[in-house]
């Protein structure tokens, strides 16, 4: 399984995500922050991910 990093945009710790099939992509996702546990949604695309949170 191939994962992407992204950043949280709360606390901008780092952490690793599984990157969805590219069938499934471009697609977005929330996701609560794996350090901080604040929620984001994350846009996958191009095999690259971005992250914002929901305020965004």
């Amino acid at each position: 399984m191939e994962t992407v990093a992204v950043t949280c945009p709360s606390c901008f710790e780092s952490f690793e995500v599984a990157l969805p099939p590219a069938s499934e992509c471009p697609c977005e996702v929330d996701y609560d922050c794996e350090v901080c546990c604040r929620p984001m949604v994350i846009s996958f695309a191009d095999g690259h991910a971005d992250a914002r949170s929901l305020d965004d």
